[in-house]
């Protein structure tokens, strides 16, 4: 096989693995190096997209490692996601490459200035998917990475390329200040993990705790849960259960997870839902319990995936999810493609278009803000982060993990919970549908959490924080400037680029 094929793949193999078994993460200090040796053995070729292909197999291979069990739901969707993430990735490799060469620099300003800028793109257009942003690698390490509070995953992003580029440099001239560049490494390495330790073992200030429960249905997304005949049944044993942990606990705060109501709340005239109303009376029976609860909810003829929060006042508020999952949950560009509208992808039996509408960032009850995140809004730690006040609070996050099955789709959803908790510090309250349900503190730890697929109710105090991060406070700032500065850079690059060849050209 030529080898410069084996160095494609070898890179995919080794940016893949950290996401697809946890416990591997420290390979992505090594996983860019075949791909920065290949980028740079066909730098000169007379084929300038010759990089471009090796680059979408290693990312092919990255981006199939990574979430290959999103098949487990949709194969067409999985397909479609694989193919657009690989087919965007290769090409932003590719303009890395090409605008060092035109610039006649080395690779690292370029890299660090246009990938992380594009992993802060990945967050906000309406093909978002930054599953695969580089500082997620260290999800299951929350310990390496509490500086996240400063820079969020970003900063792990720029950790992971400084190492990689210098670990090449050293690899490529062995002989070349080999003692210098040692301890740089060592220092490059070294530094954050001591930081990271040290602010692992600072005192929090905590304002207060709470009492929760959590309960989690555990119904099979694909038999039970979305099937319309079995609603009454499910929210019945529902109730019946809150009723039974209400009574026996008495908690300030009780938690259910996503789409516990599936018929849809008209949020201007929510005593029309009888399932509402049953939400109701448990509330006045324990008046002490304010009730965060997943359920679907309209206004008018927009659909909303929602958070219903129910305090001592009379009206309920509603959280509408903002960041919905591309293809699935509502169509991309529905502004220009709005005829497509009707034909999202379905997920086990269940098809919706939703609207991504939002108009609050947080509850607020006693003084108290709850941040609610729905599912797959929790891999957005700008978004989550900025929506944090300067108040006592928490985050609570509502999800159903259930459609991947035993697969590491549902751990890796699980461990960015961790990351949202130290980039906020703040505990973080995760409810799951089937998956796994949690108490995690502000430094990312686990506290209690619940069996994989079983039925379970978690109970507990968790602590009220009040200061707001370097993160909370001013959000990817990392990402914001990069983005700004590639795009500049970018364009310079085009207009050199045009400029000789007009050169060339009257030459």
């Amino acid at each position: 096989m030529n080898k410069n094929i084996l160095l494609a793949i070898a890179s995919g193999l080794l940016l893949g693995m950290p996401f697809c078994v946890p416990q591997l993460f420290p390979l992505i200090f090594f996983a860019w190096i075949p791909l920065l040796w290949l980028e740079e053995k066909t730098i000169n070729h007379h084929n300038p997209y010759l990089l471009f292909n090796y680059s979408f197999l290693s990312f092919l291979v990255w981006n199939i490692l990574a979430y290959w069990w999103v098949g487990k739901a949709q194969i067409t969707g999985v397909i479609l996601i694989i193919l657009i993430n690989s087919l965007l990735l290769a090409l932003i490799f590719w303009m890395i490459s090409r605008s060092r060469k035109h610039l006649k620099i080395q690779i690292l300003f370029p890299f660090l200035l246009i990938w992380l800028g594009f992993e802060y793109f990945d967050t906000w257009w309406d093909l978002a998917w930054p599953w695969l942003n580089l500082g997620n690698a260290f999800a299951s390490a929350p310990k390496w990475v509490q500086w996240y509070e400063f820079t969020g995953t970003r900063g792990g992003s720029l950790w992971v390329i400084l190492i990689n580029i210098g670990l090449y440099s050293i690899i490529k001239n062995p002989k070349n200040r080999i003692a210098l560049n040692s301890v740089r490494m060592i220092l490059l390495i070294g530094i954050p993990l001591l930081y990271s330790v040290f602010l692992y073992h600072q005192k929090e200030n905590v304002t207060g705790f709470k009492s929760f429960a959590l309960i989690q249905p555990n119904l099979d997304p694909y038999t039970e849960k979305f099937i319309p005949e079995y609603e009454g049944k499910h929210f019945a044993d529902f109730m019946t259960t809150a009723d039974s942990v209400c009574s026996s606990h008495h908690p300030d705060f009780l938690f259910a997870p996503e789409t516990v109501i599936l018929t849809s709340i008209d949020e201007n005239q929510p005593m029309q839902s009888s399932y509402y109303s049953r939400l109701l009376d448990l509330k006045k029976k324990y008046p002490k319990t304010k009730i965060l609860i997943g359920t679907h909810s309209n206004i008018e003829s927009a659909s909303f995936n929602s958070a219903l929060f129910l305090t001592d006042t009379i009206a309920p508020e509603f959280y509408h999810k903002t960041k919905l999952v591309p293809l699935f949950e509502r169509v991309p560009f529905d502004k220009y493609l709005s005829f497509l509208k009707d034909y999202s992808l379905e997920i086990g039996g269940y098809q919706g278009t939703y609207s991504s509408k939002n108009y609050i960032d947080y509850f607020l009850s006693d003084s108290i803000a709850l941040v609610p995140v729905v599912c797959f809004e929790s891999i957005f730690g700008d978004y989550c982060a900025q929506r944090v006040p300067e108040m006592p609070g928490f985050l609570c996050m509502i999800t159903n993990d259930g459609w991947w099955k035993t697969t590491p789709g549902y751990k890796h959803h699980f461990n960015f919970s961790r990351l949202r908790a130290i980039e906020t510090r703040r505990d973080y309250i995760r409810v799951a549908n089937n998956g796994i349900s949690a108490y995690i503190n502000s430094k990312g730890t686990i506290v209690a959490k619940t069996m994989w697929w079983e039925k379970s109710v978690l109970t507990g105090e968790l602590k009220l924080i009040k200061e707001k991060t370097f993160y909370s406070e001013h959000g990817d700032y990392i990402g914001r400037v990069c983005l700004f500065i590639a795009t500049l850079l970018l364009i310079f690059v085009k207009i050199r680029v045009t400029t000789q060849s007009n050169v060339t050209k009257r030459s």
